[in-house]
């Protein structure tokens, strides 16, 4: 049986300027009281072609937790464009990931497809030689996660225990083809969508606070 479960991933913001800082609120179950660390990493991938571009974006462990509900929020900064290798890299299909392990295996990890572009109709028609990083927006599709979650020796008692050979987060990403709202063919209606946002926030966070979705269920345990 497993000890933790992860249950929900909100990210603030879906739609955001390239160099905007990523943030997401993770809830997770602790089913019984834990007496390893869990550890945690957000992985940006630099090129779908090759594994040594990916960077990480975050990666921290969390002290043996007791039973019960958790949430926190991950932040972190965007991922740095002089890593990416080319531009073509950069403006294609490409993914975030986060890998969750206890006693040193990774039982779950989520990847959510990600695509940038410029907004602007002048740089969409007429692409600069030098990308104009302040111009290019980031949507990460979080419509159509890709999640694995993977049984491991949880009690740390067993002499050996089979699991399935890990895929490298290329394979896990792109094994097919990912399926993507176009927003260079629909600059129009990603621009409202972009501005209607940015007045959403405006009207909640009046003095700069945190705007998170509304979590229904019982009351959770902040752990940071």
């Amino acid at each position: 049986m497993a000890l933790i479960n992860i249950t929900n991933i909100v990210f603030d913001q879906s739609t955001a300027l390239f160099n905007t800082p990523i943030q997401m609120q993770i809830t997770f179950e602790v089913l019984r009281q834990l007496d390893q660390e869990i550890d945690w990493k957000l992985i940006y991938i630099g090129s779908p072609n090759n594994d040594k571009h990916d960077q990480v974006l975050e990666q921290f462990s969390m002290p043996p937790l007791q039973q019960g509900t958790m949430q926190f929020t991950l932040m972190t900064a965007g991922p740095k464009l002089e890593l990416i290798p080319s531009k073509e890299d950069l403006f294609g299909a490409t993914a975030i990931i986060l890998s969750v392990r206890y006693r040193n295996h990774e039982f779950f990890r989520v990847g959510y497809y990600v695509y940038n572009s410029y907004l602007d109709p002048d740089l969409i028609e007429n692409d600069p030689s030098c990308v104009i990083i302040d111009k290019v927006y980031r949507q990460i599709n979080v419509q159509t996660p890709r999640i694995t979650r993977t049984n491991i020796d949880w009690e740390g008692q067993m002499v050996q225990l089979y699991v399935n050979p890990l895929q490298s987060n290329n394979q896990f990403m792109f094994q097919q083809q990912p399926i993507f709202n176009d927003i260079t063919n629909n600059h129009q209606d990603f621009q409202q969508q972009c501005q209607e946002k940015q007045n959403q926030l405006q009207q909640l966070q009046p003095n700069n606070k945190p705007l998170y979705n509304n979590t229904q269920g019982p009351s959770f345990q902040s752990i940071f």
